[in-house]
């Protein structure tokens, strides 16, 4: 009898449909208690499969002298409820068909949506160097070498920038002139995959922005949130900018 159950829900039928169906094939006709009694289902959801078998014409329905009775089918009738799925699956199709279109186009449209991620404190943060770090592409960096080295450790540095030249990437900094912490950002060993010029004093900030791929990255120290944006145009327009001010600094 399960090995029956397990085709019968292999054919479409949900497995407490095909219990109630079964229960009722077992009797010659049944009432609702048998059906109850025999496949444990409670009563009310007897009522909810039996009317979903009769609709399939599984089963039918008699009534003699005050008592409702169920019976089944001829098991054939499930050839026939199979038809029917298919004919009704092909006209769900043909509509389905219809409106691609539209759904690709949301679709499209959704995806072509900036993807922003917040990160905050120094571990969020410095999981979002790891994560430029994996790149094989160019890095472009404006960077605060005073702010970046409160913050973590020459270690930390040396690890984050090693691990880059591992992967096959290349870093262009351009870096706030700030002769405390100048030293520490340069390393003759570093120069087989960071390019590095210096800013004019008078411009200074707070935060790093580094544009890789198509993904844009500002980190506020002060605040020790970083932000990840994800978009083509937006990542390229930063670039261009760098681009241009790496052309013009010496």
């Amino acid at each position: 009898m399960e090995k029956l159950r397990e085709k019968l829900i292999g054919l479409g039928l949900k497995e407490k449909e095909a219990d109630v169906y079964l229960a009722v094939l077992s009797f010659k006709k049944s009432t609702v208690t048998d059906i109850n009694k025999k496949s444990g289902i409670t009563r009310t959801n007897v009522y909810q499969y039996l009317e979903s078998l009769l609709r399939k014409e599984l089963i039918c329905k008699t009534v003699s002298g005050k008592r409702l009775y169920y019976r089944a089918e001829n098991p054939r009738n499930i050839i026939s409820y199979l038809n029917k799925e298919k004919v009704e699956i092909e006209r769900k199709k043909e509509k389905i068909e219809k409106i691609i279109p539209e759904l690709k186009t949301i679709f499209n449209e959704s995806m072509e949506r900036p993807s922003v991620k917040f990160y905050e404190g120094k571990d969020g943060i410095k999981l979002i160097y790891k994560e430029i770090v994996k790149t094989h592409k160019d890095v472009f960096s404006y960077f605060s070498p005073h702010n970046f080295f409160d913050l973590f450790t020459q270690k930390e540095n040396h690890e984050l920038l090693i691990r880059l030249y591992q992967n096959g990437g290349m870093l262009y900094n351009l870096l706030e002139k700030n002769n405390r912490d100048l030293k520490k950002s340069q390393d003759q060993d570093y120069g087989k995959f960071i390019k590095t010029k210096i800013l004019p004093s008078e411009i200074r900030f707070e935060t790093d922005l580094l544009i890789f791929g198509d993904q844009l990255v500002l980190i506020s120290f002060q605040n020790l949130v970083g932000i990840v944006i994800e978009d083509k145009a937006i990542a390229e327009m930063q670039r261009s900018i760098f681009k241009y001010l790496w052309k013009i600094t010496r």
